[in-house]
């Protein structure tokens, strides 16, 4: 378990009260990836979101052919944001890759767990959910507006 005053610093977790705060740090552990070590790999079956305390993940995406590996790597997510959100979301599959760009930790979320208890507290539930379309809105936002760049 993890405290639930460290949950309590991130905008991700904005509109959950203590009690609610202490049930998530109960389903969450600290991890740590040395440079380049996988978080996930694109494709596997999202059981674990990740919210990075320390350094910086690498998102990755499969641009190979019929098989071929040619990883693109995309801008690294840093301290503070959130990674593996697949996990809360069907199909509960990653969509990209997660390496760590750096030395990294993070903290360790189990996504049926969290799914259950923001499932049985739908207003907390929400509000976490809401945060974190925000965080996928961004993240859509920044990526369609560095393919326009490229294409421009």
């Amino acid at each position: 378990m993890i405290s639930p005053e460290l949950l309590r610093r991130y905008p991700l977790f904005a509109g959950q009260d203590y009690e609610m705060l202490k049930k998530m740090a109960m389903l969450a552990t600290e991890e740590e990836k040395d440079v380049n070590k996988w978080v996930f790999f694109e494709g596997e079956v999202a059981k674990t979101m990740y919210l990075i305390l320390d350094g910086a993940v690498s998102l990755t995406m499969n641009m190979g052919e019929s098989g071929d590996k040619r990883l693109e790597k995309l801008a690294p997510i840093k301290e503070g944001e959130l990674v593996g959100w697949s996990a809360l979301i069907p199909p509960h599959t990653y969509n990209l890759g997660a390496q760590a760009v750096e030395k990294t930790r993070l903290v360790a979320f189990d996504g049926g767990a969290m799914r259950k208890l923001l499932d049985d507290n739908p207003v907390y539930g929400y509000y976490f959910m809401s945060n974190i379309a925000g965080v996928i809105g961004q993240r859509l936002v920044s990526k369609c507006a560095q393919l326009m760049s490229i294409l421009v």
